[in-house]
C-alpha cells in the first residue's frame, strides 16, 4: 500500500506537537502530499475568543478565514523542515470525526494521521471521543499518535486466526503492516492470541486427564502457527525483520501486557465492526483493551466495510 496522500487533522488552536512532527517525519520518508486540515465546530466560541461581532454567516467568513491563514502559516513552516512533502490545507465546518471521514474519502487519501491524545487525558491511552469515532467509523486506515511518541522501531500486528473467513482480511493486514514497516525500517512481530476453550470442563466433567489436555493445547498451537506460517509465505522475501509471537491466554490481558512489557512503540489492528475496535478479539471487550495500550495504535477495515457516515449522505 502507498501511502502517498495522507490527512492530518488539527483541532482549532491546537500547537504543532511532537505527535505531529512523527507524523510528518513519516510523510517525508514516502514523499508524501499531506492535507493539513481543521474542523470548524463552535463558533460561539470563536466569537468569543476573538470578540468577533454580527451574524452567524460573518463569524463563520471570519473563523474560516482565520484558520485558513494559520493552517497556511503552518504548511509553509512545515515545508522548510519537510521539502519532500507537499502540504495542502482545507477548512470544514461540522462535527469533527464526521468532517474527516468525509474529506478522507473526498480526497482519496490512504491515510488519516491524528494526535490522538487530548487535556484532561491522565494516560496517553485516553484517546479523544474523536479518535475512537474515527476508528470505528472510518474506511481509511487512522493512524493516532500517543502523546508520548518517539520514533517508531518496533511494530506489533494484532492477528486474529481463529476463523478461516478473516483470511483475506488478515492477508490485507499483513500486506500493510509490512509496507508500512518498510517505509520506516522498523521491526515487525505478528502476534495471535489463543487458549483452549473448555478446559476446566474438559478436565473436571469430562475425565480428560492433565496429558490429554496438555496435548490438545499443544494440537492448537501447531495448528494455529501454521495458519499464521501460510499466511507469510507470500512475504519470505521481505526486507523487513520479522518475528511471530503465539500469545496463550485472553487477547484482552495478555496483548497490551505483551505490548507494554516489550516496549512496542505501535499496535496495528484490524477492525471487523462498526461498533468497536475487533480483528485480534471479536468480542465486546476489543474496544476497552484499546484503550489499555499505552503506544500508538493503527487501525484498518476490511475492503468491503462502507462507513456509515458516508452511507448518511444524500
Amino acid at each position: 500500500m502507498a501511502f502517498t496522500k495522507l490527512l492530518v487533522p488539527i483541532a482549532p488552536e491546537q500547537q504543532i506537537t511532537q505527535a505531529f512532527h512523527e507524523a510528518f517525519v513519516f510523510a517525508n520518508q514516502c514523499s508524501a502530499n499531506v492535507t493539513l486540515l481543521v474542523v470548524i465546530k463552535e463558533l460561539a466560541e470563536f466569537k468569543q475568543n476573538y470578540n468577533v461581532s454580527g451574524s452567524a454567516l460573518d463569524i463563520l467568513d471570519n473563523a474560516t478565514q482565520y484558520y485558513q491563514q494559520s493552517l497556511d502559516e503552518h504548511a509553509q513552516t512545515l515545508k522548510k523542515q519537510y521539502p519532500k512533502v507537499t502540504f495542502t490545507t482545507k477548512v470544514r465546518v461540522g462535527i469533527p470525526y464526521i468532517e474527516i471521514i468525509k474529506e478522507a474519502h473526498d480526497s482519496q487519501v490512504s491515510m488519516v494521521i491524528i494526535d490522538s491524545h487530548r487535556k484532561g487525558k491522565e494516560e496517553a491511552c485516553q484517546r479523544g471521543s474523536d479518535t475512537l469515532n474515527l476508528m470505528r467509523n472510518s474506511e481509511i486506515p487512522i493512524w493516532a499518535i500517543s502523546t508520548d511518541s518517539k520514533p517508531i522501531k518496533n511494530v506489533v500486528v494484532a492477528l486474529d486466526l481463529t476463523n478461516q473467513e478473516y483470511q483475506a482480511f488478515n492477508s490485507k493486514l499483513i500486506a500493510l503492516s509490512i509496507d508500512f514497516c518498510a517505509s520506516i525500517k522498523a521491526e515487525l512481530v505478528f502476534c495471535h492470541a489463543w487458549r483452549l476453550e473448555y478446559e476446566g470442563f474438559l478436565r473436571d466433567w469430562s475425565g480428560y486427564k492433565d496429558i490429554e489436555v496438555a496435548l490438545l493445547s499443544q494440537n492448537m498451537r501447531q495448528e494455529r502457527t501454521q495458519r499464521l506460517t501460510d499466511l507469510l509465505a507470500p512475504h519470505k522475501k521481505s526486507e523487513v525483520p520479522i518475528r511471530v509471537e503465539l500469545l496463550e491466554g485472553e487477547a484482552r490481558d495478555v496483548l497490551p501486557k505483551y505490548v507494554n512489557e516489550n516496549g512496542v512503540d505501535l499496535v496495528i489492528l484490524g477492525s471487523m465492526s462498526r461498533t468497536g475496535i475487533a480483528g485480534f478479539v471479536m468480542g465486546n471487550t476489543a474496544e476497552s483493551m484499546l484503550n489499555t495500550l499505552n503506544c500508538s495504535v493503527l487501525t484498518l477495515k476490511p475492503d468491503t466495510f462502507e462507513s456509515p457516515v458516508l452511507k448518511e449522505e444524500p
